[in-house]
């Protein structure tokens, strides 16, 4: 038997797509049948989310680690409208990932069945519209295999993001020929672009003619880091990184000066200032309010930014700029990199550390808070110790909220020299900001990469909307860390409303022991109330065994974190 689900998957497979989240349901049964079929040879399996935005969520994950499709399922009705909410993050953040979300049968449509949701009912294809890069009915079985390749065309292009297909369930259980063209897939999915020889010697001008020079590394610089920080080295240029970017680099490198932006660095703020930085090099970057500070414009966005990315639609956000580049970073930045690899003026990228043991020359906010005092635990030095603390290679997750801004400002990466270049050690669904996101994508991440360990930072709040997925990663054996900051609120919430002048209201949790609740799930899991129990606790051996473990753990919450740049938006302040 070979049916259309058939088909999707032996596509899905010579993408190297080893898995397929989801929730089953009755109209999307025959591509699980497809899927058990899979399962059965050794080919793609399917990975069962508690519920469907969290196997958005995941794909999301495993897209980001693995560089190829993440791919997630629903059924039709709630199944379908429950994913929405993880595509659009996906789709805030550009990430390549393949929606498939059912229909009752086409001979049906208007009747009034079960769960309907098509043209003549509630209209999923149209939901979707807006949240992904293409998005159809297949309504007969001869589309498929054409619509299928446009939409992972679609994904992997230089706009990229989540596509979307919904399929009647007598559609995908109708009976193809079991033959695929047996001819790559490199048309569909290489979407490089060469810039333009003017603009290359245009900057080459720039490059030559400039000594003060501060690089801002954006996501989208990954395919070029190399070439990169040839480039750095060799001209002795200081670099700061996005907040997207953050797992990228190596936050102990001498010429590093921070994280720019949301919850970001004053160090990396003044290394961009006029009399640091004649010109600002940003590479990969869609300059959104999480990139810039708010748009100050003090700092990238000014006539002295050069801009280069591969996707155009994050150059029409740099007017402003002396120069803008469409093309691969990587293409952009070879001839240079060849010609800078041997310099021997090249700085040395030699960890450069304080006593305290954090990056010399970041600025913290809280930089004495960094250090384990006795009593209650301060976050700040909570998520220090555990970026020492993590085994080399470790992926973290960040979740919305203060999870995300604490992580930001004082989780440090240590890149091993062995890992390769794109390889990002850091996660963060912030353009959307959903928050839970980082519970499922730290799951989808856990099940794309099960030789490295997984962290997931996120607050009380946010697993409580999500946290059931944890038992995902204890179906899947994964080794996932998941670390709830607890402080009974919504912290960001709560620490908005004072700081804006507003009212204090809604904010408060119930004190709920998460420990105990992963306990009744089966998962190891400890509480942990002060610094002392904190370093109790031996890591290294809750990193080395199998399967996820919970720490819940209460936390100060009178620190405030740091989210001055997104307050000055919320207030409508002037940077």
């Amino acid at each position: 038997m070979f049916e259309n689900g058939d088909l999707i998957l032996r596509y899905l497979e010579r993408l190297g797509v080893r898995c397929v989240f989801g929730v089953p349901g009755g109209s999307i049964e025959p591509f699980y049948n497809a899927l058990a079929r899979s399962q059965r040879r050794g080919g793609i399996r399917a990975i069962t989310a508690r519920h469907e935005t969290g196997a958005a969520l995941m794909a999301e994950g495993y897209a980001r680690e693995t560089g190829t499709l993440g791919v997630c399922c629903a059924t039709a009705g709630p199944g379908a409208t429950n994913l929405i909410t993880g595509v659009a993050s996906a789709y805030a953040d550009g990430i390549p990932m393949l929606v498939i979300t059912a229909q009752t049968s086409l001979e049906k449509f208007g009747q009034g069945s079960l769960q309907e949701t098509s043209c003549t009912g509630i209209n999923t294809v149209e939901m979707f519209a807006r949240c992904t890069r293409y998005n159809t009915l297949v309504s007969h079985s001869a589309q498929l295999e054409p619509k299928l390749l446009q939409a992972i065309s679609q994904s992997f292009s230089n706009t990229p993001g989540p596509v979307h297909l919904s399929i009647p369930i007598d559609v995908m259980r109708l009976p193809v020929p079991e033959s695929l063209d047996t001819g790559n897939l490199r048309a569909f999915t290489n979407h490089s672009v060469a810039p333009s020889q003017t603009c290359l010697q245009a900057l080459l001008k720039e490059v030559a003619e400039t000594d003060r020079v501060t690089v801002v590394i954006g996501e989208g610089a990954a395919s070029a880091l190399s070439e990169l920080m040839a480039l750095i080295e060799a001209r002795h240029w200081k670099f700061v990184a996005t907040p997207r970017a953050k797992g990228l680099v190596d936050h102990f490198h001498p010429l590093f000066r921070g994280i720019f932006g949301f919850a970001g660095h004053e160090s990396a703020a003044e290394a961009l200032k006029v009399n640091q930085a004649e010109r600002v090099i940003a590479v990969g970057t869609g300059l959104d309010e999480v990139s810039t500070a708010g748009w100050d414009p003090t700092a990238i966005l000014s006539d002295r930014l050069i801009h280069l990315s591969p996707n155009p639609e994050h150059l029409t956000r740099s007017n402003m700029a002396r120069l803008v580049i469409l093309g691969s970073p990587e293409l952009m930045l070879k001839p240079f990199a060849e010609m800078l690899a041997n310099d021997p003026q090249r700085t040395p990228s030699v960890a450069h550390i304080e006593d305290d043991g954090l990056p010399a020359d970041v600025s913290y906010d809280d930089r004495g808070k960094c250090d384990m005092q006795p009593g209650a635990i301060k976050p700040q030095a909570l998520v220090t110790h555990l970026a020492r603390s993590c085994p080399a290679g470790t992926r973290v997750a960040l979740d919305s909220g203060t999870s995300f801004l604490w992580g930001i400002h004082y989780w440090n990466v240590s890149r091993p020299h062995n890992l390769p270049a794109a390889a990002c050690l850091v996660h963060l669904g912030i353009g959307f900001a959903t928050m839970g996101w980082a519970i499922g994508a730290s799951v989808g991440i856990a099940a794309a990469n099960p030789d490295h360990p997984v962290v997931c930072v996120t607050g009380d709040g946010s697993y409580l909307m999500a946290g059931q997925e944890i038992t995902t990663a204890l179906q899947e054996n994964l080794n996932l860390l998941m670390i709830v900051l607890n402080d009974s609120s919504l912290g960001m919430v709560r620490h908005g409303q004072s700081l804006s002048g507003g009212e204090s209201i809604a904010h408060d949790l119930p004190d709920i022991n998460y420990a105990r609740i992963a306990e009744a799930m089966g998962i190891e899991s400890y509480r942990v109330e002060s610094t002392e129990q904190l370093l109790a606790l031996d890591l290294m051996a809750i990193f080395t065994r199998p399967g996820p473990c919970l720490l819940d753990i209460r936390i100060d919450r009178d620190e405030l974190p740091p989210m001055g740049s997104r307050m000055k938006v919320l207030t409508g302040a002037t940077p």
